[in-house]
């Protein structure tokens, strides 16, 4: 956790907030079979609840990731966060068929790691490129011209 602490600092709260959507997407989707079984009323919102993870998911990646391609130029990590969302998407809009819900699950949990990996990377590389740690210090405070004072 320390590594993850000193990665996202102060200022990527939309990585942050992308982190714990995608967390919180891949836990629900291994525990909701048990859930499911032991309150079957769940049962009834599974199909809008997996909607509302992957438009949150997705607002939130775009949130994160075009800023920060804007200052480090990493095209590997939208990329990266695409095929993230775009695997959650799938397994949200899959057809009921015979072995979707395995599908399901193994989508969005190899999804939401995928997109959790991004945000750690695309944070590590806004708070760590030369282009960002070249003009603002670890308070977002302007460095520019303030050594020669």
């Amino acid at each position: 956790m320390y590594v993850a602490s000193q990665t996202l600092g102060e200022r990527n709260h939309c990585d942050k907030a992308g982190i714990g959507a995608s967390f919180l997407c891949v836990s629900h989707c291994l525990l909701a079979p048990l859930l499911v079984t032991a309150l079957p009323a769940i049962a009834a919102t599974e199909g809008q609840t997996h909607s509302v993870f992957a438009v949150i998911i997705l607002l939130l990646g775009m949130l994160a990731f075009i800023p920060g391609y804007q200052k480090h130029k990493k095209k590997s990590i939208p990329a990266i966060g695409i095929a993230g969302v775009f695997m959650i998407i799938l397994a949200a809009i899959l057809p009921e068929m015979e072995f979707a819900e395995a599908l399901e699950t193994g989508l969005v949990v190899v999804g939401g790691i995928t997109l959790i990996i991004s945000h750690l990377r695309n944070a590590f590389w806004c708070r760590f490129c030369r282009q960002c740690s070249d003009t603002h210090n670890d308070f977002g405070e302007n460095q520019q011209g303030s050594e020669l004072s």
